[in-house]
């Protein structure tokens, strides 16, 4: 019995290594002092599309909220939602791989954990997973504006798009548009 535990635990952490951690940071995004597309395929080799995200360096941009820290380390953070949102920008936005990738052939990602904070005012967000089109499960956490590091569910283990949905704010008389997600890192696992 304990060979059997013994081989199954083997034959887990062998599957674990076998995926790589991806940490992204935005680190070595160009300087942005307005808000600009985040750019499709950011970082090289993982092959993501940002659909209506936004990069931005906080500290020179003056239309930052104080959810848009400027730490020791200052570098460029993505956003979604806040006066970004227009009728041709939704408030919402996705994370996806490249459906037209070609070598090797990756279908799916897992998300491990993500570092966020709403930009100007806090408000939810909602994050919902999918696998090719098929829903796999949602969370909504409660942002401040400070960054705060949250867990993706361990049952998202195959998803290949994530979208974050911030909440909107009609009620608040100086800011009443959509609520925001500044995103400051993102670890996730592909096969």
């Amino acid at each position: 019995m304990k060979r059997i535990v013994l081989l199954i635990s083997f034959l887990a952490a062998l599957a674990l290594c076998a995926s790589a951690q991806t940490y992204i940071d935005f680190h070595d995004m160009p300087m942005a002092v307005t808000p600009s597309p985040m750019p499709d395929l950011y970082p090289s080799g993982v092959n993501l599309y940002w659909d209506s995200f936004f990069y931005v360096t906080p500290g020179t941009w003056d239309g930052a909220g104080p959810g848009f820290w400027v730490g020791p380390n200052p570098h460029d953070v993505v956003f979604v939602g806040g006066p970004m949102c227009t009728l041709a920008v939704p408030c919402s936005g996705s994370i996806k791989l490249n459906p037209l990738q070609l070598l090797p052939p990756v279908r799916f990602f897992t998300p491990v954990s993500i570092t966020l904070s709403a930009g100007w005012l806090p408000n939810h967000v909602t994050i919902t997973a999918f696998n090719n089109g098929t829903y796999v499960g949602a969370v909504t956490w409660a942002l401040t504006t400070t960054p705060h590091t949250y867990q993706f569910p361990a049952s998202w283990r195959h998803v290949s798009q994530l979208v974050f949905t911030p909440e909107f704010i009609p009620s608040h008389a100086v800011y009443s548009q959509a609520g925001s997600t500044v995103i400051y890192s993102f670890i996730l696992m592909m096969p």
